[in-house]
């Protein structure tokens, strides 16, 4: 017989590849036996562990073997148990197992235990050599593999990092809790992912008066997120300055003027499936009063102790859709006592009764409100309600004027 040619990888390894030749853990208790693997295996360029006894072969795992092969029977187990235990200990999962054997019954036992091959003791060696190079080019794809799956769980990790960041940032540029003269303004926001399409926005102009939106982007996710934290800034710049003109004109329909600049321009950018709903306003605290633009927003539910909760019906085109959309500002005075919900539509529930959601939203807020936190709270639980795909951005803004002090 002439000498064997080796394996190709450890034909690399004679060239000048640094990287170690593969090794191979031989479990094998005949001594003659033992010889003969040994010598076949290197022949085929493996570096070889020897070991008698499945204790031995214990002791030689920490070796790093990437092929691991074992008589069908040794003098303290039998090698098809010892490949099932192996296959319970995730950090051999990748190793190659093949049972040498004299065929029968262990061959198909063998392969159950979780077996890679299994190679009949008398075998001619060029079935041994071909055998081994398939589990060669195994070993070498679940590297591969390997190697890739942990370049995606860095990157994946990068981005969630990535993510969080953006979803921190985000957050931060949400408004707090917000008082004047008996007034409050509260906020509550729930994205549906770590980055939400929807974005509120409050923007103190002077001791009375404040600018307020609420914009709710098409989808959520990053890009949403980028858009709606985009708009809400310009929204709210916006309204700050057309209420420190000198035309009172001006003041008064500041939030349509505003949207109707908006929808202008985004049906000239023409951007396919681009729209956003939006409410922009003034309160007014001086005058008691919320003064306000609806652009495709739900409409804004009122409370008053006397009456209850009341729906507001307002709406308007969408920003983006329609460029001849007109717009029209309304004007709602709260006396103590009273409350101006604005929601997104993440918050409605639709049923085949109710299609708008309102009814619904209506039923889960508090029939009497001992005070503005304790709505916030009821939306904070309907929002955590929401579950599975069809989960959208949810946020409200809640303004209240407390009763008077006796």
């Amino acid at each position: 017989m002439s000498a064997p040619e080796p394996l190709p990888y450890a034909a690399s390894v004679a060239e000048g590849d640094l990287s170690p030749r593969r090794k191979i853990l031989l479990i094998e208790g005949e001594a003659d036996q033992a010889i003969y693997w040994d010598a076949v295996f290197r022949s085929l360029g493996f570096e070889v562990l020897k070991a008698a006894t499945l204790r031995e072969a214990e002791a030689l795992l920490s070796a790093g073997p990437s092929i691991i092969a074992c008589s069908s029977c040794t003098s303290d187990g039998a090698g098809v148990e010892f490949f099932g235990a192996l296959r319970t200990r995730p950090e051999l999962a990748l190793v190659y197992l093949v049972l040498l054997t004299s065929g029968g019954d262990e061959v198909i036992a063998s392969l159950r235990a979780g077996a890679n091959d299994c190679i009949d003791m008398s075998a001619p060696y060029g079935e041994i050599r071909a055998r081994l190079e398939l589990a060669d080019r195994v070993i070498s794809l679940n590297e591969a593999l390997q190697h890739k799956s942990a370049e995606l769980s860095d990157a994946l990790s990068l981005i969630q990092t990535e993510l969080q960041s953006a979803a921190a940032l985000q957050a931060a540029m949400l408004p707090n809790t917000l008082e004047r003269d008996g007034f409050r303004i509260h906020t509550l926001y729930h994205p549906s992912e770590l980055l939400g399409g929807d974005m509120l926005g409050l923007a103190p102009v002077d001791d009375e008066r404040v600018a307020f939106g609420l914009i709710d982007v098409v989808g959520h996710g990053t890009a949403s997120a980028l858009i709606s934290c985009s708009l809400i800034r310009e929204m709210m710049d916006r309204i700050v300055v057309l209420l420190q003109s000198a035309n009172a004109d001006i003041r008064q329909d500041c939030g349509r003027i505003a949207i109707e600049e908006l929808n202008g321009r985004y049906c000239r950018l023409n951007l396919p499936g681009m729209y956003f709903t939006a409410l922009a306003g003034v309160f007014d605290a001086r005058r008691g009063v919320v003064r306000y633009c609806q652009a495709g927003n739900p409409n804004l539910l009122c409370f008053d102790p006397a009456s209850g909760w009341r729906e507001v019906q307002d709406s308007g085109f969408p920003v983006g859709l329609v460029d001849s959309a007109e717009y029209a500002c309304r004007e709602i005075e709260l006396r103590p006592g009273q409350m101006l919900l604005a929601v997104s539509d993440g918050l409605l529930r639709p049923e085949p009764d109710d299609p708008a959601g309102s009814l619904e939203l209506t039923r889960a807020l508090p029939a009497s409100p001992s005070s503005p936190e304790s709505v916030i709270d009821r939306l904070a639980k309907l929002a955590a309600t929401a579950q599975g795909r069809d989960r959208d951005d949810q946020s409200a803004m809640l303004i209240s004027r407390a009763h008077a002090v006796l």
